[in-house]
């Protein structure tokens, strides 16, 4: 004798996604708006689903002038369920729009965000970025970074190199840079961050950020005029004080060094050039170097830390030049 498995009952997922598409219907009725009362004080769990799924809703019907062909398709399909809906015979489960919902739910965890774009410059070069949103981002010399839109927020992550963020706030869809092993949250500002040797820099020119590491995931709130280093394993020093107008120099040009090691002098002049620069002797590294040097004249650079330091810029081959004793 064949037995009939019993169709399983409603996630409480489905039952959201029935309740949005239902309070949305213009036929829908006060008994059905109690009942939909009741469901919703039974537990925490059934408010939280409700609010996930009614915004996904909201977004669907405050989608920009030129959105994802995927989103539009879902769009259009969520009204037509809609419309089915009204005909269909009452007592269904589940309807035709609930169950798109459900599919359109799906779109942001199979893609969790809209739309990414990419920029990256070449050595030497810097690119200024308008985005969608109003922010702007400068990027800097043999840097890289991506920006993606999301359902509920903005994300640039910065794969190499050096920016500048001009974020324009946005309480309903934050921004955020992930950089390295951390991420600096936005709370409305102009923040620098610099990648160097997998460690990241971050000086906050105006407003205020908050930074977390994978080490330390409670976040520091750092104010105009302090900024943080975390290094590759997410370290993160303790925040301090530095000059706005030697940080943002690359803008114009110039790298600006107050008593910086030789070793990270040569590793950001490197980023200009299609050249490697060494330092032979490790005791070297640690020597201080102080001075304005254009971006764009390696010459004038290699000869004034040679004039200001007991070494010399010595020339092995077309890709590699060494700093010796």
């Amino acid at each position: 004798m064949n037995r009939t498995t019993p169709p399983n009952p409603p996630s409480l997922h489905e039952q959201a996604c029935h309740w949005v598409v239902r309070l949305s219907a213009p036929d829908c009725s006060a008994r059905e708006r109690r009942a939909f009362q009741d469901w919703l004080a039974l537990s925490p769990r059934h408010r939280q689903s409700y609010q996930n799924a009614e915004a996904i809703w909201r977004d669907f019907s405050s989608i920009d002038a030129q959105p994802d062909p995927r989103l539009i398709a879902a769009r259009n399909g969520l009204r037509r369920a809609q419309i089915a809906r009204r005909r269909a015979i009452h007592g269904k489960r589940l309807s035709l729009a609930a169950s798109l919902l459900i599919a359109a739910i799906g779109i942001p965890l199979a893609w969790d965000w809209i739309n990414t774009d990419s920029y990256l410059t070449l050595k030497g070069q810097r690119q200024h970025i308008a985005l969608r949103d109003g922010s702007t981002i400068e990027l800097n010399s043999n840097s890289q970074v991506r920006v993606r839109y999301g359902w509920r927020g903005r994300e640039a992550v910065l794969d190499r190199g050096e920016a500048l963020f001009s974020v324009a706030h946005d309480e309903t869809k934050p921004f955020d840079v992930v950089a390295g092993h951390g991420k600096i949250h936005d709370v409305g500002t102009r923040f620098n961050v610099c990648m160097l040797n997998n460690a990241a820099t971050v000086s906050v020119l105006e407003g205020e950020v908050a930074v977390a590491t994978e080490r330390r995931p409670d976040p520091q709130t750092l104010l105009a005029g302090q900024q943080i280093r975390y290094d590759a394993q997410g370290l993160a020093s303790a925040p301090t004080r530095f000059d706005a107008t030697t940080v943002a120099a690359w803008r114009e040009g110039m790298l600006v060094f107050k008593k910086t090691a030789l070793a990270e002098v040569l590793a950001q002049l490197s980023r200009y050039h299609d050249i490697e620069l060494r330092v032979a002797d490790p005791q070297l590294q640690n020597l201080k170097v102080s001075g304005d040097f254009p971006t764009d004249d390696l010459n004038l650079a290699l000869n004034a830390i040679g004039a200001a330091l007991p070494i010399k810029a010595v020339r092995k081959n077309e890709r590699l030049i060494e700093f010796e004793r």
